[in-house]
């Protein structure tokens, strides 16, 4: 039906994405502060070892070396400079030392790199070689080294650092039972545990405000679910090829849940030649339901920050959320 051909091509047509961030000279100045961590990094490994991980970070992570490294340039703005914000918001408290600042970026820098490493090493993108184990080991390293003086001084700083710790592995342990997608967005939360150590950690320097500290972890956490589900978005058709059980699949009913979870034995097997975009189309509303949460994630972080002055990072939650909220429905 010629009805159906442009539903499927305006599906083909509309990407899903957030928008560009524009960011300020400070922000600018913790992005290449927070590739320089990850330059010390690189040096801190065996000399042996520096060309393979080179080729490691250009292959994998797409990193630019040339004219400048900028390995941060693969992380939406918000996610590192959530500790600019923290740092210049007057309103918060006392200001934070040269050497807390420097400790947060190094355990930060860290934690970004590990999660996407931990992912890829479990889903099996990546496999478990010498120099994987290495950087993996190297950064776990670095990271707890760094979030030992910055954890000193805070009241019960060492829970804070062993809780969140103990959240992280607790979420990628034995898989628990999802059956919704709030149940989904709640598990990747608590994945998101060592990125909140740091920003925690540097909130309670300087508020002794249960409210702010709690807060803040809700915007970042909204942030992160928000890029989770966009990332979800951007990998429908391989999701679904692959079986992977995405935010997509948590909004589907049970029929549909089946059809996806059957595509990958279809496709193992060469039993039936899928069509997966021509399939999804169908289930438009799902998708739209999933852009609609995006939005409504990044407002909450939005809404959350503004309540501390925290306008400029407010205002990059804006940034992000623009495309997404300009674009028409599906359905």
């Amino acid at each position: 039906m010629a009805g159906d051909h442009t539903i499927k091509k305006r599906f083909l047509d509309q990407t899903f994405r957030f928008g560009d961030v524009p960011l300020d000279d400070g922000v600018e100045a913790l992005r290449r502060e927070l590739n320089q961590e990850m330059i010390r990094f690189l040096r801190s490994l065996p000399p042996a070892t520096h060309t393979d991980a080179i080729i490691f970070f250009m292959q994998h992570f797409k990193t630019a070396f040339v004219p400048e490294f900028d390995y941060f340039r693969n992380y939406y703005a918000p996610a590192w400079s959530i500790l600019y914000w923290i740092g210049r918001e007057s309103s918060l408290g006392p200001t934070i030392t040269r050497e807390d600042y420097h400790h947060a970026k190094t355990a930060h820098a860290m934690a970004l790199f590990l999660h996407p490493l931990d992912d890829h090493l479990n889903d099996g993108q990546l496999s478990a070689t010498h120099l994987t184990l290495l950087l993996r080991s190297q950064a776990w390293m670095l990271m707890n080294i760094a979030l030992k003086p910055l954890a000193d001084g805070v009241e019960g700083g060492k829970t804070v650092v062993s809780d969140f710790l103990n959240e992280y592995y607790a979420s990628i342990g034995t898989h628990p039972h999802i059956d919704s997608l709030d149940g989904y967005c709640t598990h990747f939360r608590k994945q998101m545990a060592t990125g909140m150590i740091a920003p925690t950690l540097l909130v309670l320097k300087r508020s002794a405000a249960d409210r702010v500290t709690e807060d803040l972890q809700r915007a970042y956490g909204a942030f992160g679910v928000a890029w989770r589900l966009l990332d979800d978005l951007q990998d429908i058709t391989s999701d679904r090829m692959s079986g992977s059980r995405s935010a997509v699949y948590y909004g589907l009913d049970g029929h549909q849940r089946r059809e996806w979870d059957l595509a990958r034995v279809k496709v193992h097997e060469r039993r039936a030649a899928l069509s997966p975009v021509g399939e999804i189309w169908e289930i438009n509303s799902v998708l739209d339901t999933i852009r609609a949460r995006i939005i409504q994630e990044l407002e909450l972080a939005a809404n959350l920050v503004t309540q501390f002055g925290m306008n400029g990072l407010a205002a990059e939650f804006a940034a992000l959320v623009r495309p997404l909220a300009d674009r028409p429905a599906l359905t």
